[in-house]
């Protein structure tokens, strides 16, 4: 709606203004100045305020049929796909450092309702201040701790026994989020 309104109201003054001049010079034909004036105004305004709703909307729908049309959906995939392979499953410990696009705060949330979401353990300890949770499973134990980098960035540790599914499944879950965000 903020689109339309900013659209309309940037067109509404040319257009308005072009269809007074042509009223007036057609009026003038017909009658006195004064009164072509008068008759000229009244018809270009509700001619201009007309157009520019029409044009207005024209131009917003094919916007958006053009922003639907050239989005690049194979790229996303790929940088999926890319990511996804970055992930990939290896024994042993794992210490990993990720730059989140979102504060601390935001980040600490996001984190526990990917938790708690896909049920990936018990949270055993979580420190909103800090920024720390432990998680523990059956066959793991996971720590998290978010600090803030920037105003509206953060960084995220994460270290477990093992690299695991559930670590991986995590930072899928917040970079999903993140993206999700950027896109809003």
């Amino acid at each position: 709606m903020r689109a339309f309104i900013n659209l309309f109201l940037t067109l509404v003054l040319p257009i308005s203004t072009i269809s007074i001049v042509i009223a007036i010079i057609y009026y003038a034909m017909d009658f006195d100045i004064t009164k072509a004036l008068r008759l000229g105004t009244l018809t270009g305004v509700f001619a201009g305020i007309g157009f520019s709703l029409l044009m207005t909307s024209g131009l917003l729908l094919t916007r958006t049929i053009r922003a639907a049309v050239h989005r690049p959906q194979s790229k996303r995939k790929n940088n999926h796909a890319s990511f996804q392979k970055t992930l990939s499953v290896a024994n042993g410990p794992i210490d990993r450092q990720l730059m989140l696009l979102m504060d601390k705060e935001l980040a600490f949330e996001v984190s526990l309702y990917a938790i708690t979401d896909q049920h990936i353990g018990k949270i055993s300890h979580e420190d909103r201040n800090k920024g720390s949770i432990l998680i523990h499973t059956p066959k793991e134990s996971i720590s998290l701790a978010i600090s803030p980098l920037t105003r509206h960035t953060s960084k995220m540790e994460i270290k477990a026994n093992t690299d695991s599914k559930n670590v991986q499944r995590i930072i899928t879950y917040l970079k999903a989020k993140e993206r999700s965000f950027m896109d809003y």
